[in-house]
């Protein structure tokens, strides 16, 4: 499947044009999530908030939360959107890293006809960096897999910026090196090799 392609991920790419487009990008190091952040902050969500809490005892339909890695609310209250993450503080902080803007994900490509539920919020079940586990019927049949891997190309496109990511590649020696340097998980790597642009 070329996601680049697919109609459900342009939205995915257009966001993440944007948000690279628009902070400072250190020709060799991380993206800082702050950064990032405060620019969401300035054009979309100016009340969204993170915290960092344990996910221990916590569930969802979808079962335990335990290995979840973030949770996302977004409510409308008078003409503005609120936006609370809630990131999962047990996992590893590459997991962590990831998750924070996974959701910001989340929150930026929300389809426009959802029905937002002010007492409830969006749990991440699933940390999937592997585009290819998931077919195209499946994300077909169910939304929620869909929503999860478009949220999860912007994450891939934000921390790991093209142009940077491919210098990279023929730098370092290992996915492990580059991961590192990243700060995601080995996964997230493989993933940004997946998707290529």
């Amino acid at each position: 499947m070329n996601i680049a392609m697919n109609e459900d991920f342009r939205i995915a790419y257009k966001y993440s044009d944007e948000v690279i487009a628009n902070i400072k990008i250190p020709r060799d190091g991380l993206v800082d999530v702050n950064e990032v952040l405060n620019y969401i902050r300035s054009l979309y969500f100016p009340e969204l908030v993170v915290y960092s809490r344990s996910f221990a005892g916590i569930g969802s339909p979808a079962g335990p939360c335990d290995t979840c890695g973030a949770m996302a609310r977004l409510s409308f209250n008078g003409g503005d959107y609120n936006a609370a993450i809630v990131l999962n503080s047990d996992l590893d902080p590459s997991f962590q890293r990831f998750a924070l803007i996974q959701q910001i994900g989340h929150l930026l490509t929300l389809p426009p006809d959802v029905e937002l539920d002010p007492d409830s919020y969006v749990v991440s079940t699933r940390i999937s960096y592997d585009l290819s586990d998931i077919s195209q019927e499946d994300m077909e049949r169910d939304r929620y897999l869909l929503r999860e891997q478009v949220s999860n190309v912007f994450a891939l496109r934000v921390l790991m910026p093209v142009d940077q990511f491919f210098r990279k590649i023929r730098e370092l020696d290992s996915v492990e090196s580059i991961a590192r340097f990243y700060g995601v998980p080995v996964e997230a790597v493989i993933s940004r090799m997946m998707i290529g642009a």
